[in-house]
């Protein structure tokens, strides 16, 4: 009788154990669909990740694993009308996933509410990935690619199309957009290697690494380094307090920080440029029409011009730093004195225009405390 009761309560115990396991892996679901070239596949699950790898098969292979066992019927997996579609609205499957195998031809709209999007294979198509918090990744893109995370990093490799990429708090990593891009972060540095339309990057506290990008350019940091390639149209690059640098534009340039140097090359049109305490470096070859304006509250201005180039400098600083004669001082400098040059002192400022070619492009150079040199662009 002992021993009869002695199993029975090992088989209970042995009972109690699969169900708790049971209970603790959950339940796994599959699917398999056969699709065609442009079928889209949707997904909206209220939390979860989602893993995905391609085939060449035409067709999709959908593993859904760790279901609460209260919530196995809040997932559904069905095809319709091109479209294959996976919904879940269960909340207390906290480790689910969906692990997917598709045709790389697919159009993929994917929602989660909270968890991690990883792409391990190229796209053929577009694509929109959203997730309320949580990472995502994905390899290339052949399609416009849309990219959203309420919070969290994101990596993408190329684009071969227009990209729409945002985060409330992480980093963003971009190789080349063939296209427009839109691209933001709340908190974090944003790396893009180029783009070939126009760009309009941004981030609220991080560093921005842009390379060439082929259109107009707006790119800015609350506060950061900014370093851009070439710009091929206008330029506009702010940061609130760190360095800009910026391989050449051939637009009007408008660059301005809080405290930083300004570092500007091979700008073929205008520059208007700001910083409150910082060195500003600049290649100009002027445009002939606008007028360009270089202010540094604390810092020294170092201005590129060609010798051929036809522009009116003025150069001001403060006058605190007198040469031997009242006519002179030693924190204007350039390589132009042959040029036609009037100086004047204005109130506590001391004032140099140079003519270049007979004048021309109008050019101001501003110092509160620090020197300007100009110099021949060779």
């Amino acid at each position: 009788m002992k021993n009869l009761t002695f199993q029975s309560v090992l088989v209970t115990i042995c009972i109690l154990i699969i169900l708790s396991t049971t209970y603790i892996y959950g339940v796994d679901k599959d699917a398999t669909f056969n699709v065609q070239k442009g079928d889209k596949l949707v997904i909206n699950i209220q939390q979860g990740n989602i893993i995905v790898n391609t085939w060449d098969k035409n067709e999709v292979k959908i593993h859904a694993t760790n279901i609460d066992q209260d919530e196995v019927s809040m997932l559904t997996m069905e095809q319709k009308s091109g479209q294959v579609e996976i919904k879940f609205k269960g909340e207390d499957s906290d480790n689910f996933k969906v692990e997917l195998t598709i045709s790389a031809d697919m159009v993929l709209d994917f929602n989660t509410g909270g968890g991690n999007i990883s792409i391990n294979d190229d796209l053929k198509s577009k694509a929109s990935l959203n997730t309320g918090g949580g990472n995502i990744s994905t390899k290339n893109v052949f399609g416009n690619t849309e990219v959203a995370t309420g919070g969290g990093n994101i990596t993408i490799a190329d684009v071969n199309g227009d990209a729409d990429i945002t985060t409330a708090g992480g980093d963003i990593q971009v190789g080349d957009v063939n296209g427009k891009a839109d691209i933001s972060t709340a908190g974090g540095n944003i790396k893009v290697s180029s783009v070939n339309s126009t760009a309009d990057i941004s981030t609220a506290g991080g560093n921005v690494n842009v390379g060439s990008i082929g259109g107009s350019a707006d790119v800015s940091t609350a506060g950061g380094n900014v370093t851009v390639g070439l710009v091929s149209g206008k330029a506009d690059i702010s940061t609130a307090g760190g360095n800009i640098n910026l391989d050449g534009a051939t637009g009007t340039v408008e660059a301005s920080s809080g405290a930083g140097n300004i570092n500007l090359k091979n700008i073929k049109g205008s520059i208007e440029a700001n910083t409150g305490a910082g060195n500003i470096t600049a290649e100009l070859t002027p445009d002939g029409k606008n007028k360009s304006e270089l202010n540094s509250g604390v810092g020294s201005i170092t201005l590129y011009v060609p010798e051929s180039a036809k522009a009116t400098i003025i150069a001001t600083t403060s006058d605190y730093k007198w040469g031997d004669s009242e006519k002179g001082s030693n924190s204007i400098k350039s390589e132009f004195e042959s040029y036609n040059v009037t100086q004047n002192r204005k109130g506590n400022k001391f004032e140099s225009v140079y003519k270049l070619n007979g004048g021309g492009s109008e050019i101001e150079l501003n110092v509160g405390m620090g020197d300007i040199n100009i110099k021949k662009l060779k």
